[in-house]
């Protein structure tokens, strides 16, 4: 029996990353995914999630999917695509659709009701990437996660739409169909993240995940094993990265490189007297650094976006649906001290999510 296979495409402001994987079973006889292959390159192209360099971006994209396809031994005509970015913008919609009173509802009612749940005004320059049933209603009967066979006359549906620029989609899926491989679908990344990281209980309880990545930090609120908000923020890690540079008149790359060596966002817990060297500007081409002072740095930016967090989620009028807390993945959130840092901040359970713990 042939293996079936998997294929996604994520495409960072950082890097870009290309996975091939087949579906198989556990010793539980339950589904799983094997990984065959990945490729990882630095993103070439992408500005806060968008790109912004068509060749650019399609040449780095063929780098990882024939790293990929390399390690697999395999190649790959179709993939899954992650997009996000400056661009997303979401809204909430209802939809409904009559119950044949001898069937119950069935899968054709709920699939009416989300298109009509899609039926939103949207300018020409937006399309819609996603509709997200967040609850059902059978009639009377309100917040049911799951309809399917219950009888009554008529389905309501309270859904999630995300949308996208038109523009941005197409340049990303231009730079993936270049080489030939077919969209499976575009996949949000918050969406494809909360899957990854988070436990079926937070997602029950309800739970805030923030994706701090380069460009953009995803945000996305989950309740009732439901999807009930989306947000990205226009800042990042690479925001982090550039406050270090600035203030210590370094190259980029440096300033990147001192912020995973030597950051920590509790500056207090760095000695006092501990010194770093670093390529700076100028006619001197080193010069010595507190370790504390660029921690501090670092300290002030991630209050920031932290901050930024809360608001927006308060803002959604959902935050007060998370006492699961806050649940932090992407890269600017391996930094040491970010736990701590954002629990002192907002004063909720927080921990660091990582795929497959």
């Amino acid at each position: 029996m042939p293996r079936e296979i998997l294929a996604s495409i994520d495409v960072g402001t950082t890097k870009i990353c290309a996975l091939i994987g087949a579906v198989d079973h556990d010793r539980l006889g339950r589904l799983s995914v094997r990984l065959l292959g990945s490729g990882v390159v630095p993103s070439q192209g992408i500005r806060r999630g968008v790109v912004m360099d068509v060749p650019q971006v399609t040449a780095a994209i063929g780098e990882a999917i024939e790293a990929a396809e390399q390690q697999a031994g395999l190649r790959i005509t179709s993939a899954y695509v992650g997009i996000a970015g400056s661009h997303i913008a979401t809204t909430n919609s209802t939809g409904v659709s009559p119950i044949d009173g001898r069937h119950g509802v069935t899968g054709a009612d709920m699939q009416r009701a989300l298109e009509g749940a899609q039926a939103v005004p949207l300018p020409e320059s937006r399309e819609i990437i996603h509709v997200i049933a967040r609850r059902w209603k059978v009639d009377d009967q309100e917040d049911i996660q799951q309809p399917l066979g219950m009888s009554g006359r008529r389905l309501e549906v309270d859904a999630h739409i995300v949308t996208g620029t038109t523009t941005a989609i197409n340049n990303l899926a231009q730079c993936v169909l270049a080489h030939g491989i077919d969209i499976d679908e575009l996949v949000l990344e918050p969406l494809a993240s909360g899957e990854a990281v988070l436990t079926p209980e937070e997602r029950q309880m309800g739970v805030i995940m923030a994706d701090v990545g380069g460009g953009t930090t995803d945000l996305a609120l989950f309740r009732g094993n439901g999807l009930w908000h989306t947000a990205v923020l226009d800042v990042g890690g690479n925001h982090l990265t550039n406050d270090v540079a600035q203030c210590l008149r370094t190259p980029f790359e440096v300033a990147e490189e001192l912020k995973l060596r030597y950051g920590h966002l509790q500056p207090e817990r760095v000695a006092v007297d501990e010194e770093v060297w670093a390529t700076v500007f100028g006619d001197k081409p080193e010069r010595s650094f507190s370790r504390r002072f660029i921690s501090e740095i670092l300290q002030a930016r991630a209050e920031e976006i932290y901050e930024m967090i809360q608001e927006r989620a308060q803002a959604s009028g959902y935050g007060h649906l998370a006492p699961a807390g806050l649940v932090l993945t992407g890269g600017s959130s391996q930094l040491p001290g970010a736990v701590e840092l954002c629990r002192q901040l907002l004063k909720m359970p927080v921990r660091i999510g990582r795929p497959g713990e």
